[in-house]
């Protein structure tokens, strides 16, 4: 009983640190997602920034080169006289332009305090996804630690069970207090079912209650007085039962199961023995 509390306190707890770890993925997830939706602001931020930027630059060089090839026009035409209207005109486009370019400046320190804290909370988010990592490889060791645990201790409950070796089943009927064995249905009046308990030095020496169970090719259990043991939350139906005196040696053991004429038809017998709702043999049993 100790073992199986045991057991059943570590499936537990296997199934909690699943669902943690189920929980952190789906957090690593989300906070991945986040991250590149970030990135890709920036991203799109950067771009929009130097398109800005190209498009003042081009302007400005246009201006500029205009500029130029006045001054060239009133060094070579020292006559020429020049419209007022059209050099103030020309003055207001270079002071618009350099208002666009500080304002541009402005935007531009504007985006690049706005990068910073971009990359700020990437920082941030990056640090949750490494302790968020190393949390779920700690979950992980301890899911493998208790796998573990459940494997050795499983293990040791295997160890202990009784097992039924060198299983066989056949029809058999008596006559004149001999016993005729056969594998026709129409001679069948019982069911021979032999096997050998195991020797376990792990296993108390002592009674134990044996339950041999006969499945027809019609999935009906084959008994005359068919029972059923129920333990815990677990049901056999089986067709017979007998009591072994067991004393860490192998012990060789027959029953004849009395078989219903109704369940007895042509075809596969399984034949199976079990220790309380333990499976620890079984056989089949063909009948023409």
């Amino acid at each position: 009983m100790a073992v199986k509390n045991y057991l059943l306190v570590i499936k537990v707890s296997v199934v909690i640190l699943s669902v943690a770890i189920v929980a952190l993925a789906v957090k690593l997830y989300y906070s991945e997602n986040q991250r590149n939706s970030l990135l890709k602001h920036i991203e799109l931020d950067k771009k929009i920034h130097n398109n800005e930027m190209n498009e003042i630059l081009v302007r400005y060089d246009s201006v500029l080169i205009k500029n130029l090839r006045l001054e060239e026009e009133v060094s070579a035409n020292n006559d020429t006289i020049i419209d007022n209207n059209s050099d103030s005109s020309h003055n207001k486009s270079i002071k618009k332009l350099i208002g666009n370019i500080s304002n541009l400046e402005k935007g531009n320190n504007l985006q690049e305090k706005q990068l910073v804290a971009l990359n700020s909370i990437l920082k941030s988010k990056q640090i949750d996804l490494e302790y968020d990592k190393g949390e779920v490889a700690s979950l992980n060791s301890k899911i493998s630690k208790l796998q573990t645990e459940i494997k050795e201790s499983v293990s040791e409950v295997e160890a202990k069970k009784l097992k039924a070796i060198n299983v066989n089943a056949i029809g058999s009927r008596i006559v004149s207090e001999k016993i005729l064995e056969t594998k026709n249905l129409n001679g069948t009046e019982k069911i021979k079912v032999c096997f050998t308990l195991e020797d376990n030095p792990l296993i108390e020496n002592g009674e134990k209650d044996i339950f041999i169970q006969i499945i027809n090719p019609k999935s009906n259990i084959v008994s005359k007085n068919p029972s059923v043991l129920e333990i815990k939350d677990k049901t056999l139906f089986y067709s017979a039962k007998t009591t072994v005196n067991y004393g860490k040696e192998d012990v060789d053991v027959c029953v004849f199961v009395d078989a219903n004429k109704n369940n007895l038809v042509k075809g596969n017998y399984i034949v199976n023995i079990f220790s309380g709702i333990n499976l620890i043999g079984k056989t089949n049993l063909m009948l023409k």
